[in-house]
């Protein structure tokens, strides 16, 4: 063995023993087994809102229960604020058929929530700024629409850099 090898296998042990000695001084909380999710309160009533915000169906039940905690941390009085927007959804339903989502000024609240959910849907982001919470990114309803044409980025169904190749 020569002298350089020599030099790279101690060098090689030495941070072997320093990382073991250092996973040593952390406390690392135990790992514990995934538990199944509790139901969240409200989630019947978030995914009735989604769907008819969304005009669709087959809402994913897990990134509901993903986008309902977020929204919960980011959106002011959510619970409440759901129970109010579902209302005046189901006694409104013409507000659904307009091109673009628009409600009267004393519903300004609702309206924005309705667009938060409805943001958190297609593009997989709840909230702004330094308050934003990234929820999921291949499932948003976004990549799905497009799902049968492109190829969400960080995917591949060619080798690397298959991409890159002029059509």
């Amino acid at each position: 063995m020569t002298h350089y090898s020599r030099r790279r296998v101690l060098k090689l042990a030495g941070l072997v023993a320093i990382a073991s000695t250092g996973g040593q001084l952390l406390s690392l909380p135990p790992l514990k087994a995934a538990q199944p999710q509790a139901p969240l309160a409200g989630l019947d009533d978030f995914l009735q809102v989604s769907r008819l915000l969304t005009q669709r169906t087959d809402l994913n039940a897990t990134v509901a229960h993903a986008l309902m905690l977020a929204l919960d941390q980011t959106q002011k009085s959510f619970v409440s604020g759901l129970a109010q927007l579902n209302h005046l959804l189901q006694s409104q339903p013409a507000l659904l058929q307009q091109e673009r989502l628009a409600f009267a000024e004393a519903d300004a609240e609702s309206e924005k929530l309705a667009k938060a959910i409805l943001g958190g849907w297609y593009n997989g982001v709840v909230g702004k700024g330094e308050r934003a919470l990234y929820v999921t990114y291949v499932n948003t309803l976004a990549s799905q629409l497009v799902s049968d044409k492109l190829v969400p980025p960080g995917f591949s169904y060619g080798p690397v850099g298959s991409w890159a190749q002029r059509p």
